[in-house]
């Protein structure tokens, strides 16, 4: 399974039978009926925490993604009830796009498209759950690379049949949703290099790059390479972070990646000032970065990299 940047797992032994510790699963305090819900074991350390309903909806980000190759995740429906069920239990799901409906409704800074259907695969939308257990697993494959990184998608799965119980009203659906990365696209990239402190020296060097992708590390951070290196062997990577109103992003922050400023050190050069942020326009879609370097041979290098979408 693909590492993602915020994702819930699943514990195996959850099917094993009577394992609801208490009813915080559940939607109908102490009724002795068996109640179908949504629920899978999430990021905090409780066993079988849900993840169903718009209160675990956290639970259920997955990640903003470059990469092509699928990610097989999966999900529980579960029984809740003083005992297990004592006969099988039939199931069945269905993506719900209602549900994203009425969300976005609520939620006007973050307005959800429905995912593509070439983005993900439901390969089964029916099971059962057996006697004596709780729990029925489904399976669900996401395609990254069918998706607009930059995006926010929403992909409601809800029960719609459990013969024998009453479906949870605020736990049948999981609302499996993608926060897009709004600087997650190709810029053009130029960069200057200046002899001495800063950019009044003489420049000494500088290239055009591109396209170059911001690569999102997570919805709110990016990472991408200065064009700087210490003699091609050694380049620091820019991690630029910001927030996020709606559809636009500002207030932005950038640091090095501390390991590449180590690198860089051990071949002989350091960075003593920076990196600096000198101008971060998204509706422009411009970013200007700078720093200074000390090389090995005890003079300076001033550098500015501008990324232009």
């Amino acid at each position: 399974m693909k590492k993602t940047y915020i994702i819930f797992s699943v514990v195996a032994g959850l099917a094993l039978p009577g394992c609801l510790k208490d009813k915080a699963n559940t939607d109908v305090g102490n009724q002795d009926g068996y109640i179908a819900e949504i629920s899978t074991s999430s990021v905090n350390s409780t066993d079988q925490a849900p993840s169903g309903g718009l209160t675990y909806f956290g639970d259920a980000t997955m990640a903003t993604s470059v990469d092509p190759g699928p990610d097989n995740e999966f999900f529980t429906v579960n029984i809740a009830s003083p005992f297990p069920p004592v006969k099988d239990i039939p199931v069945t799901i269905a993506v719900d796009d209602a549900k994203r409906t009425a969300y976005n409704a609520t939620t006007p800074d973050y307005v959800y498209s429905a995912l593509p259907a070439n983005a993900y695969s439901l390969p089964a939308t029916t099971g059962t759950v057996h006697s004596g257990l709780r729990l029925d697993t489904f399976n669900i494959t996401f395609m990254y690379g069918n998706m607009d990184p930059t995006k926010d998608y929403m992909l409601p799965i809800s029960i719609t049949q459990a013969p024998g119980t009453t479906i949870s009203g605020n736990m049948s659906t999981i609302y499996f949703h993608v926060v897009g990365n709004l600087l997650a696209v190709n810029h053009t990239q130029a960069y200057t290099i200046y002899s001495g402190k800063d950019s009044t020296g003489a420049v000494s060097g500088g290239a055009v790059l591109g396209p170059v992708l911001l690569t999102p590390l997570s919805p709110l951070k990016n990472e991408f390479m200065s064009g700087f290196s210490d003699a091609q062997t050694t380049k620091l990577r820019y991690d630029l972070s910001f927030v996020r109103s709606g559809g636009v992003a500002g207030t932005f922050s950038v640091a090095f990646n501390s390991s590449d400023v180590k690198a860089m050190q051990k071949a002989g050069d350091s960075v003593k000032v920076g990196p600096s942020l000198i101008a971060a326009d998204f509706a422009n879609g411009t970013y200007r970065l700078g720093y200074q370097v000390k090389v090995k041979d005890g003079s300076y290098r001033y550098v500015i990299d501008n990324f232009q979408r």
